[in-house]
């Protein structure tokens, strides 16, 4: 993925991170859709918000991660010019492997993306070096969302 990509992700990690009342502080964001349930994505497309070896290496284990509590996550590679492209090309209709959200994978953040409104129905971040949350932990914390309403049927 290209530098413009990465810069995005920061973009709107940042936003939300402001918009809770920052990162600094706080050292670590949750939000979620209330008009999209996590039982919508029944296939998530997982890519990872840059191509660098560590980067695309944390997203084999959330995917990993994801897999072993039941989420079918599934690989998705490319090249974009932002996460809007990505979203786009991979959720569009007729393609190959369709997915129902793409996940974004970094360090610090993951966001997932719901195909319908191709717009954040997840994310979350955190800062480990500052006492927040790790990948793994945060990568839980998705789960629950995707898992939560299967878990009250």
């Amino acid at each position: 993925m290209t530098r413009t990509l990465n810069t995005v992700v920061i973009h709107v990690c940042l936003a939300a991170a402001l918009w809770l009342g920052g990162c600094a502080r706080n050292k670590s964001f949750e939000d979620w859709s209330p008009t999209v349930p996590g039982s919508r994505f029944k296939t998530v497309g997982t890519v990872a918000s840059n191509n660098t070896r560590a980067t695309i290496r944390m997203t084999v284990q959330v995917r990993e991660q994801l897999n072993k509590a039941g989420v079918n996550a599934v690989r998705r590679s490319g090249r974009w010019d932002n996460i809007a492209n990505a979203v786009g090309m991979l959720c569009a209709l007729g393609a190959e492997d369709p997915v129902d959200g793409v996940l974004v994978v970094s360090y610090d953040n993951l966001v997932l993306y719901d195909c319908e409104t191709k717009k954040a129905a997840y994310q979350i971040g955190s800062s480990s070096a500052e006492g927040g949350l790790g990948l793994r932990e945060m990568t839980d914390r998705l789960i629950k969302y995707l898992l939560k309403d299967k878990a009250a049927s």
